[in-house]
């Protein structure tokens, strides 16, 4: 594929914004990166009011009004939980608006490549099945956030907002809709949709968002609405219209938040989520029974034995957290 048929859009704030911290210098490498890897590719910086742009190197601007930070839910203490979900909505949005080209890559400002891998990992899988086939071909995403399980439960669409690459009608698809509308309380002690479960995470609501464009009966009650209907909807979602594989395998590289010292960085935090092995796993069952999986038995094991240490104890603290939940619940509405 020649690179001159991609543009690059680079989403968010390039200096601390807000209340968003960002690490100094992280989207000048970004864009270093996107030149380094894709010469030839269109960039689009897709960003706010009052950014200072001096020593960025891109070739289309894009400016947005800020529509400021969204509530999701309520803490116990009366406290609203913001979220930067329709600040992200807007600038991918805005940017991929503006794309004249075939393919597209939807690349947050505080990330990098290191590679130009994900190319060929989107042209690799070429077979679909008709039932949940929403685009014209597979969007490629990183497995980190594209969660299989959360608080030791399996979840469903719990998928990266990270990085995205295919049909630029394809990823435009997965972000044309409408801004989340503020969590407002209706109900003493219901402090999130789906209370007691806990809220849906902001990566599912963004996938829903999208997915309910093609078909509205998919939805989800909760975080942990994870019946074998809904489990077996999103697997066949992902297996469908998708690539799950790690940052190392398309070549994103993170900023330091999301290394180090992070969960998400660690055993405990990678075990959780989806596996490139796992999506080829759903890719067989759900689009091609051929295809084989080179899943070497040791690499299996050592994944389970890991859920085994990290994740699945903790479904036990979870179940006995909800039960707490819906104790609050109930007694505040017998209070009112």
């Amino acid at each position: 594929m020649p690179f001159e048929e991609i543009t690059v859009v680079v989403q968010g704030p390039v200096q601390t914004f807000a209340d968003r911290q960002q690490e100094d210098g992280i989207t000048q490498r970004c864009l270093r990166s996107v030149r380094q890897m894709l010469p030839g590719a269109h960039i689009i910086l897709s960003t706010w009011k009052d950014q200072d742009l001096a020593g960025l190197d891109y070739d289309q601007l894009v400016i947005s009004e800020d529509p400021g930070p969204n509530i999701r839910y309520y803490k116990k203490n009366g406290t609203p939980q913001y979220y930067n979900n329709n600040r992200q909505i807007v600038s991918t949005l805005a940017g991929l608006k503006q794309v004249q080209t075939k393919y597209v890559v939807k690349l947050r400002s505080d990330n990098y490549l290191q590679s130009n891998d994900f190319i060929n990992i989107q042209q690799q899988y070429k077979s679909r099945c008709d039932t949940f086939k929403f685009l014209k071909e597979r969007v490629v995403v990183p497995n980190i956030f594209t969660r299989k399980y959360a608080k030791g439960h399996r979840v469903a669409f719990h998928v990266s907002d990270f990085f995205y690459f295919g049909l630029t009608e394809d990823v435009l698809a997965l972000w044309q809709f409408e801004l989340i509308p503020e969590f407002t309380l209706t109900k003493p002690g219901k402090l999130n949709d789906g209370y007691p479960d806990y809220p849906i995470d902001c990566t599912q609501l963004l996938f829903l968002n999208a997915l309910k464009q093609f078909d509205p009966t998919i939805h989800l009650n909760g975080l942990l609405d994870n019946n074998k209907h809904t489990i077996d909807q999103s697997e066949l979602c992902i297996a469908n219209n998708l690539v799950v594989a790690s940052a190392e395998d398309i070549g994103l590289g993170l900023c330091k938040k999301f290394k180090e010292k992070v969960r998400v960085s660690k055993p405990k935090g990678k075990c959780a989520h989806y596996q490139y092995r796992e999506w080829q796993e759903l890719y067989k069952k759900y689009c091609d029974a051929r295809f084989d999986v080179n899943y070497p038995l040791k690499e299996k094991l050592g994944l389970f034995f890991e859920r085994c240490l990290y994740v699945f104890p903790v479904y036990f603290e979870t179940k006995i957290n909800l039960c707490r939940r819906t104790k609050f619940f109930i007694k505040n509405n017998k209070l009112n």
